[in-house]
This record gives structure tokens, sequence and C-alpha cells, in this order.
């Protein structure tokens, strides 16, 4: 099936030549990358299969961060100052855990797929240790951790972007 595409691509190239809309090196240029590429991955538009083919993945545009993912964000940097802040009353431990998050919120800002999973998992971590210390304590941490994670859970989309779909839907 992929030389039938290719026949019917090179075709169309050949037709852009006859018309004069493409010069004669332009034509051997295309047909050259042509047949050296593979074809595009089914399912995938042409332009889809040239950015899969680099070495480095799509990452999401900063621009359009979500603003719900803000919400996180802004949390997570009042948190660090928090940590920060009471590391000097309550022990060095709290001021690694403040380096961690803000390596964290670094990943979350730039949509790393490892920070969102990081999220998830330590914010679930934090709240269940936290719990053991006492309840009021525990709330407190729920509450916090909560105003990060619901927002990073609703920004999905954002660290793990859908493919563009061919076709009509």
């Amino acid at each position: 099936m992929s030389t039938a595409s290719n026949a019917s691509s090179e075709q169309e190239l050949l037709q852009l030549r006859n018309e004069g809309k493409i010069t004669e090196v332009e034509y051997q240029e295309v047909l050259a990358v042509m047949k050296k590429s593979p074809t595009p991955a089914k399912g995938l538009p042409p332009d889809a299969s040239d950015s899969c083919s680099t070495s480095q993945p799509k990452m999401p545009d900063r621009e359009n961060i979500p603003p719900v993912l803000w919400i996180g964000l802004v949390s997570l940097a009042l948190m660090i100052v928090g940590k920060v802040l009471f590391a000097f009353s309550l022990g060095p431990g709290l001021l690694l855990d403040a380096v961690l998050s803000a390596a964290l919120l670094v990943g979350l800002y730039l949509g790393h797929k490892w920070a969102y999973v990081l999220t998830i998992v330590l914010a679930a971590l934090g709240t269940i240790v936290t719990l053991t210390k006492g309840v009021e304590h525990g709330l407190a941490v729920l509450l916090g951790d909560c105003l990060v994670l619901v927002p990073v859970i609703l920004s999905v989309d954002y660290f793990f972007p859908k493919r563009a779909r061919s076709g009509a839907d």
C-alpha cells in the first residue's frame, strides 16, 4: 500500500512540474526526499509524521497554559514559599521538600509529562504520610495538595496533547 501512495505522490509532483508550479531542481529535491523518508504512519496526516520523525518530542505551547493550571502553579509556588519559611523552625527536611517542589513547579510550567505524573503520585503520598501525624495537619496538607492536584488533572491535554485527526470527523 505504501508503494501506491508513493506512486500517487510522485504523479502529483510530476503534474506540478509539468504545470510549471515547481522547477526541475525542486522536483528532483522533493523526489529524493520522498524516496528517502518512510511513508507517513497510517492515520496521521503527512505533517504529523514529519514532527514524529524529529528527535525531540513536541512540547506544549507555554503561551497557551490552561487558566485552571495557573491556579495549581500559583498554589504550588505559595506552598514552596511557606515551606522555605517554616524550614527554619521545623528543620532542613522541609527545605529539601521545597527544592523538590520547585523542580516540580518548573516541570509543570514547561509541560513535562514526568511532572504531571509525579504531581499526582506525590500529592497522594504526601497526604497519606501527613495524615499519620494528625488529622488537623493532614487535612491542611490535603487542602493544599488539592489546590495543586485538581488543576493539574484538569489540564491533562496540556501535558498529553492529542494528535490531530486525519480526515473529516
